[in-house]
């Protein structure tokens, strides 16, 4: 055999490994904040299971990845901060100091701007990722919380008045507020921006707003103390967790009904259909673990356990369109 031929084998064999390693690498990620020790736990979503564990500010809550996943932000409301991750590092690369309360966070599809919501300053932070600089102060309804970007549209739940802020992000500018039910709290929207999905924390129920009309279509009750919601990236379905039930309230978009409820982790609050469209995780705060909703059975299909007091409230996966 020539020396050729017995180096082939041996190089056959690295190639795997590169290839093997770079699709590790490429695996998509769910980063779950874990307010209980100041923790980001980083899962590995082809393998279902945690790798990393990163320690950031104190009592982690609001999660944001960008689309290319490159960045994870984390509101740290207990140290008025917010924590950046390099998501290739695995290691926080820098801290920004904010106002009283930054709870609720997005990054809009560019990943060039930052959303935070200031639960006490009743206002949005906006930020440009590339400076970590302010670009706008934007005042909005009272105790504002959950953040939803999109391209057309920045939407805000205001917990204490009832309402939905609707932010132009072109002019950073508050272009309409529209009633919903009790104590809104999260949030999402369908990938066409048709319409929003609002999670009525005191009147246990799902506000459904047409983005088009900016008015509420539809409350349709759920289960005890609903929390945040996600849209399938085919907008047939509508998800929203039930705190105090320890459930997922599956709802039909067109009929506007639930069709389905799961049961899942204690006290469940972060949610998000996964980019692959096969799955949703759901984050229970009680149970420091994120179930796994087969989407094509509509049951649970397994189980991740993570940090202390999971939360994982915003968008915890990049969307990668």
């Amino acid at each position: 055999m020539t020396r050729q031929g017995r180096l082939a084998p041996l190089a056959a064999c690295l190639a795997a490994v590169i290839c093997a390693v770079g699709d590790h690498a490429r695996a998509q990620r769910a980063w779950i904040t874990n307010q209980g020790d100041d923790t980001v736990s980083v899962i590995d979503t082809d393998i279902d299971r945690v790798i990393a564990t990163i320690p950031v500010g104190h009592k982690p809550a609001g999660v944001a990845v960008p689309d290319d996943g490159k960045r994870v932000y984390v509101t740290n409301p207990e140290s008025h901060d917010l924590s950046i991750i390099d998501a290739d590092r695995l290691t926080v690369v820098a801290t920004v100091k904010l106002g009283q309360g930054p709870l609720g966070i997005d990054v809009n599809h560019a990943g060039s701007r930052l959303y935070i919501a200031d639960w006490y300053a009743n206002r949005v932070t906006v930020l440009d990722t590339a400076t970590l600089a302010s670009v706008a102060e934007i005042p909005v309804g009272k105790a504002p919380s959950g953040v939803f970007a999109g391209v057309k549209y920045i939407l805000v739940a205001n917990r204490d008045q009832d309402s939905v802020s609707v932010i132009d992000p072109e002019t950073n500018r508050v272009t309409a507020t529209i009633p919903v039910g009790s104590r809104p709290f999260g949030l999402s929207m369908d990938r066409l921006e048709k319409r929003a999905y609002v999670a009525d924390v005191g009147s246990d129920d799902l506000a459904v707003i047409d983005l088009d009309r900016m008015t509420m279509i539809s409350r349709i009750k759920t289960g005890n103390t609903p929390y945040v919601t996600t849209v399938s990236r085919d907008g047939a379905l509508a998800f929203v967790t039930n705190q105090h039930d320890s459930t997922v309230s599956i709802i039909d978009t067109a009929r506007l009904a639930v069709t389905k409820t799961l049961t899942v982790g204690d006290y469940p609050e972060g949610i998000m259909a996964h980019p692959d469209g096969k799955r949703v995780l759901v984050v229970g705060w009680f149970s420091n673990s994120v179930s796994v909703i087969d989407l094509a059975t509509l049951t649970v299909s397994g189980t991740i356990a993570t940090g202390e007091s999971s939360r994982g409230f915003g968008r915890f996966i990049a969307e990668k369109r």
